[in-house]
């Protein structure tokens, strides 16, 4: 509950923000269409690394027969020690770091029209982050319940068992390139007045290019689909929903579990600007769970994260921007306690 009235704190002072005076002394400062987007941040939870993850987006698309490069990395910290109540029908035990760096490249292939390829390279590790954590979670009082105590810090584990059978049983750092996915958004309506909002299709299909057996991929094509919807306040705030399904297949060695063939995904972002090139981001990102009911937290609950950054385009080459981000999980388990994200982009 504190995490979610921090964000409503953001929100509503993003808004008194932008329509003070202090704001409205030059409104052409800030375009009205140039709005840079929520930050790229995904559920990075190793039991949705095998699956198509579509990334938060605006709705704009690239100029016709340009360019755009974005250049990411993200860190998430994960601990998970869950098993099903008086059965232990299923046991999750998961301690690491998930480091994920993108290059997402895309072309304004029409003028409402752009395609975009994005290939990860995906680390599983002891990581760097535990002590700098807890030492926060300590300082506010949320350390993260029986899991890290029992695991420790700077450990690397990533089991699942299911009916005493190991599906998963990992003790050694894996790394390597992730799944490629093939991108395209339509730009459907643009927002021209008021009350109309920017609209955009997308799809995506993510190709088999992970190594299965190093935990990164699922071995199988998946196929995505979604709407984003972008809208506009006192020309410095604007408004970011978007929502997709995804059609999935689950990778061989968790054939027993079932899984569901489609899960879905959705965003709610805030952007302000507080001058034409620096702009804080408040932002909500959820999916539901591909994973048939098991009593267990860690497998049964939807993920959600609450996340905060910053975008910033630099004043020497106002086509290069940077974006920061942090995210915490809203429900445990199901997502990374905390993640990191940073990335630059260059238009041309």
């Amino acid at each position: 509950m504190k995490k979610v009235n921090a964000a409503i704190v953001i929100i509503l002072s993003c808004i008194f923000l932008a329509d003070s005076p202090a704001f409205s002394e030059n409104p052409e400062e800030v375009p009205f269409a140039e709005r840079s987007g929520p930050i790229a941040m995904r559920n990075q939870m190793p039991l949705y690394l095998f699956y198509l993850q579509i990334a938060p987006d605006k709705a704009e698309v690239t100029e016709r027969n340009k360019f755009l490069i974005n250049a990411d990395y993200t860190v998430s910290n994960i601990t998970v020690s869950a098993f099903t109540p008086i059965t232990s029908l299923y046991t999750v035990d998961i301690d690491m770091e998930v480091s994920r760096v993108t290059l997402d490249l895309r072309y304004g292939l029409y003028e409402n029209m752009e395609i975009g390829l994005e290939a990860p390279y995906l680390s599983l590790s002891r990581g760097y982050l535990d002590n700098f954590i807890e030492g926060i979670e300590d300082g506010i009082g949320a350390r993260t319940p029986r899991s890290r105590e029992r695991q420790g810090s700077y450990n690397f584990d990533y089991s699942l068992r299911y009916n005493g059978r190991y599906l998963i049983q990992e003790k050694h750092s894996k790394d390597g390139i992730g799944d490629i996915v093939l991108n395209a958004k339509y730009h459907l309506l643009k927002e021209k007045s008021w009350f109309l909002p920017n609209v955009s299709l997308r799809s995506a299909i993510k190709f088999p290019t992970a190594e299965k057996e190093d935990l990164l991929g699922s071995g199988e094509f998946d196929y995505g689909a979604g709407i984003l919807i972008d809208k506009g306040f006192f020309d410095r705030v604007f408004l970011y929903i978007g929502a997709n399904a995804m059609w999935i297949e689950g990778p061989s060695f968790l054939s027993q579990l079932s899984i569901n063939k489609e899960y879905f995904s959705g965003l709610l972002a805030l952007e302000c600007f507080f001058t034409r090139r620096f702009s804080l981001v408040a932002q909500v990102t959820g999916n539901t769970t591909p994973y048939p009911y098991s009593d267990t937290n860690a497998l049964d609950n939807d993920g959600y994260e609450l996340g905060i950054g910053f975008n910033y385009t630099l004043k020497e080459k106002t086509d290069v921007g940077w974006n920061f981000g942090i995210s915490e999980n809203i429900t445990a388990a199901s997502s990374p306690d905390v993640t990191l994200h940073t990335g630059l982009n260059w238009k041309f």
